[in-house]
């Protein structure tokens, strides 16, 4: 009965039968919806071969579609999201490259297009892009943007608790354990800071220093 359906029916199809955890019937629908053109469907297919969800799971053949799909597709950050894993991690056949997996789940638009979710694990990726840079440093140095970014998104995050508790929560945490480390120490010259040295950048009000210059 496919062919009498057109391909945004056969789409949506394909994520009611998702939500309903018939996974192998979701791929399929997909399936036909990503070979009329339906880059949705593509991302959803590449998600579904990334995690193994309702078929053999093939992490190679997942960043063919998350690539794809990733390119053409704003408004469903899922494609982002699978493929900047491939990236940090190194799946599917990528060389790991955190810098291009901050680039696949930047926000193309307005922050609203971002969840908690996306916010957290955005602001993971700069973390980690920052430690690549300087793996010997608790505290990045002083110059490292990816720091003040993610911390601007974790803070984000931790403002939006009615929406989702779990990345809230997982905001709230991580800027409690590492701004008590940021505010004893200074990201220049690495000196200890007390309540009367300590000054905050100006500018990402993220880092502090011994002097506000």
């Amino acid at each position: 009965m496919l062919y009498v359906l057109c391909i945004e029916q056969i789409h949506d199809i394909g994520k009611i039968e998702l939500e309903r955890n018939h996974a192998v019937e979701a791929r399929r629908l997909f399936e036909a919806a990503a070979s009329q053109g339906h880059m949705n469907a593509l991302g959803f297919l590449g998600a579904h071969y990334y995690v193994g969800h309702g078929v053999e799971q093939d992490k190679m053949k997942a960043v063919r579609f998350l690539t794809v799909s990733s390119k053409l597709t704003a408004e469903d950050r899922r494609p982002h999201e699978f493929l900047a894993r491939c990236f940090v991690y190194g799946e599917g056949g990528v060389e790991r490259s955190p810098i291009r997996a901050v680039y696949c789940m930047k926000p193309t638009a307005e922050e609203s297009e971002f969840s908690p979710h996306d916010k957290v694990f955005y602001a993971k990726l700069l973390w980690i892009l920052s430690k690549s840079y300087f793996p010997d440093y608790e505290i990045a140095p002083s110059g490292d943007n990816s720091v003040p970014e993610a911390l601007f998104w974790y803070r984000r995050a931790s403002s939006a608790e009615s929406v989702d508790a779990e990345w809230y929560t997982e905001a709230v945490e991580f800027l409690k354990s590492y701004e008590s480390k940021i505010k004893a120490m200074c990201a220049s010259c690495y000196k200890s800071l007390t309540t009367e040295t300590r000054k905050c950048c100006v500018e990402c009000k993220a880092i502090y220093y011994c002097s506000r210059e």
